[in-house]
Order: C-alpha cells, then structure tokens, then sequence
C-alpha cells in the first residue's frame, strides 16, 4: 500500500509538471488564442494587453518634442501680451496724471481716452487669437500623437496575438487594476521611438 501512494504520488507530480509545461509553454511559443468550453459552445477567450499611456508620454521622443514645441509657443504668446499689456499700462497710468493735473484740454482727454480704448481692444483681440491657436495646435499634436500610437500598435499586433490593447493612465481611473505580465509599454516605447527617428532621417 505504501509503494502504491508513493507510485500515484510520483506520478501526479510528473502530471503536473506535464500540464504546467502545456498551460505556459504553450503561451510562449503558440501565438493562438486560447479556447475554452462553456456552455456546450466553443468560446475564444480575449487576449489583453495594457500601454501604460504616462510612461508612453514621458519617453516617447515624438510627445516629449510636440509638448516642448507648445511649451514654447505659449511662452512666446505670453511674452508678447505682457509686452503690450505693459505699455498699455504705462499710457493709461500717464493719462490718469495728466487727466488728474488737468494739463490735458478736453478733445486731447477724449482722444487719448479712444486711443486706449482701441489699444484696450487690440490686445484683447490678440489674445483671443493667441488663446485660439493654441487650443488648435494643442488639439492638432493630440490627435496625431493618437493616431500614430493607434498606427503602431496596428503594425505591433499584426500577427492578432492580443484581441484589445488597453490605455492605462495613472492620473486617470480608467482601469482599476492591471496585471503586469500583461503591460508592453516598454516593446511599444522602444518600436516607436526606433520608427520616429527613422522617420527624421
């Protein structure tokens, strides 16, 4: 009896090691998806994968470019609004001195007063112009940034290995839990950045 349980013992443990070797193995070298009965009917089962969209932002060259070049783009509108918001304030202070020390004669007063009501609207016109650019150009560099991830990720799993490929934010709660074996952001960062400087030369 003691032979028997050692017997059924030892080859439990080879059956094991049989179905562990078929259940992992299999995932490395068979890009098929995996099927499972349910129901009497035969059902494939989703193969998920995650880019984790924070990191994809920070190393992508392509992001952290475009984000540079706005940056530096909406410096240089408020550069430019606080130059002519400085000089109109410094006409407006002038005339408020004048006007108080009664130097100026009446049709001087309403003058200076239109002159810097249309300098008033000028400026406010520009930064509406300014305001609007940026929101266009920040919309524009979202959108290709999207599709290029989108373009990639179609070339990535050309091969149909994953049925979704999922964004995974931090900052965001679009998914409430990930599992690391299932993350290939460092594959995607490392092919598009690869393809991006490619596309430079």
């Amino acid at each position: 009896m003691k032979n028997v349980s050692l017997i059924l013992n030892a080859i439990l443990f080879l059956l094991v090691g049989v179905l562990f070797y078929l259940h992992f193995g299999s995932k490395k070298s068979n890009n098929q998806p995996q099927v499972i009965q349910t129901d009497g009917k035969s059902v494939t089962v989703p193969q998920i994968a995650y880019v984790d969209i924070d990191s994809l932002q920070t190393r992508y060259a392509f992001f952290k470019k475009g984000v540079a070049e706005l940056e530096a783009s909406q410096a240089a509108a408020e550069s430019e609004l606080g130059r002519k918001a400085s000089v109109f304030q410094a006409e407006y202070q002038k005339f408020m001195q004048q006007a108080q020390a009664q130097t100026l004669t009446e049709e001087q007063g309403a003058a200076m007063q239109e002159k810097l009501a249309i300098k008033k609207q000028e400026i406010d016109a520009r930064t509406q112009q300014l305001q609007e650019k940026f929101a266009l150009d920040s919309e524009k560099f979202n959108e290709e940034f999207k599709q290029k991830v989108v373009d990639y990720l179609i070339k990535y799993n050309a091969n149909g290995k994953y049925t979704y490929i999922l964004p995974y934010m931090r900052s965001a709660i679009n998914l409430l839990y990930v599992n690391q074996a299932n993350n290939i952001t460092d594959e995607v960062i490392k092919g598009m950045n690869t393809e991006y400087v490619n596309e430079k030369k």
